[in-house]
């Protein structure tokens, strides 16, 4: 409340300072609250005390979830709410699945918006799925902390993978292809051109 006070006050002081459309809250809102327009709305602030990061659009939050609690009349900031999700601009049937990989090198050669083959031990799983994102597997070098440089060659403290969008059949098609005996997945990824399979 005490910032929409100090706002309206600033406001009326000075009729011709420029102002801009903020998305303020409505009442409290917790973390991990999806926006909607009874817990947001957009008022006029001053430009020159308006957060750089401020939310101006209402509609271009709405349906995702804050990072952090907000109080009544406090602006919303681009870093206050989540990114849209993965699936923005994908086909209403396809959904995201994690895809584990065991070489590294595979997700080196792959970026988001690639497509590709996914081949398992007894041929093509999915063929032409969008790469959604990308994480590579995470390393550390343990023997060289306790043996100095060197004496070791590290190893993987988090598996890599990928986030692709297929459709419901072919998403059961990835997750049935097993681990191998040590629990490695059997996964092979081949980056193509060509235009997603039929769903």
């Amino acid at each position: 409340m005490a910032a929409v006070v100090g706002v309206l006050a600033a406001a009326r002081s000075d009729d011709a300072r420029p102002m801009v459309r903020v998305v303020v809250a409505v009442r409290p809102v917790a973390v991990g609250e999806v926006a909607t327009p009874a817990a947001l709305r957009e008022v006029w602030w001053p430009a020159d005390i308006a957060p750089q990061t401020s939310v101006h659009d209402l509609s271009s939050v709405l349906g995702r979830r804050l990072t952090v609690p907000l109080d009544r009349g406090e602006p919303l900031t681009t870093t206050r709410v989540r990114p849209g999700s993965l699936l923005l601009g994908q086909p209403v049937d396809l959904v995201a699945v994690h895809v584990r990989v065991p070489d590294p090198q595979m997700l080196a050669m792959v970026a988001a918006g690639d497509r590709v083959d996914l081949w398992g031990p007894d041929g093509v799983v999915a063929r032409s799925v969008q790469v959604l994102s990308v994480d590579l597997p995470q390393t550390t070098d343990f023997g060289a902390v306790i043996q100095g440089q060197g004496s070791s060659s590290g190893y993987d403290l988090d598996g890599g993978g990928m986030v692709v969008s297929a459709g419901h059949d072919v998403v059961g098609r990835i997750l049935g292809v097993p681990d191998d005996a040590a629990g490695r997945p059997q996964l092979t990824v081949v980056l193509t051109h060509d235009w997603p399979e039929s769903r």
